[in-house]
C-alpha cells in the first residue's frame, strides 16, 4: 500500500506532462503558379497546436484545374 502512494505522485505528474499541447509558431513560403505567372507570398501563423501544428509543418504540394485554368501551389512551413 505504501508503494502505491510514493507511486501516484509520479503517476498524476507523468499524466499531466503529456497532457500539454505542444504549439509552436509557424513561418510559411507559399509559391502560387497561374496561366505561366509565379507569386509568393509569406505568412505567420502563432500558436498553432497538435493536430493542426502536424498538418501545417513541412511542405505540401498540389494541383488544381478549375474551368480550364491550373493552378499550382507549394506551401514551406518551418515552426519553432
Amino acid at each position: 500500500m505504501k508503494t502505491l502512494f510514493s507511486f501516484l505522485p509520479m503517476a498524476i505528474g507523468l499524466f499531466i506532462i503529456s497532457s500539454c499541447s505542444k504549439c509552436k509558431d509557424c513561418t510559411c513560403t507559399q509559391t502560387i503558379t497561374q496561366g505561366g505567372m509565379t507569386s509568393t507570398q509569406s505568412f505567420e501563423s502563432t500558436d498553432v497546436c497538435d493536430e493542426d501544428l502536424d498538418n501545417m509543418e513541412g511542405t505540401i504540394s498540389f494541383t488544381q484545374n478549375i474551368g480550364g485554368f491550373e493552378q499550382s501551389v507549394e506551401q514551406t512551413c518551418t515552426c519553432k
